[in-house]
């Protein structure tokens, strides 16, 4: 999912040269799965171990 975002992400900018609104959401996309990735990497380190 990491990939996937930064992918994403990348794509936005380069899209937003292409077709400014196209990239404009696909950057979004990227950044709103990054936050969710590392919301949940955050949870899942903060839960104790056995």
């Amino acid at each position: 999912m990491l990939g996937l975002a930064l992918v994403l992400i990348v794509l936005g900018l380069v899209g937003l040269f292409l077709f400014p609104w196209g990239g404009i959401v696909v950057g979004i996309v990227g950044v709103v799965l990054l936050i969710a990735f590392l919301a949940l990497f955050a949870r899942r380190a903060e839960t104790p171990g056995p």
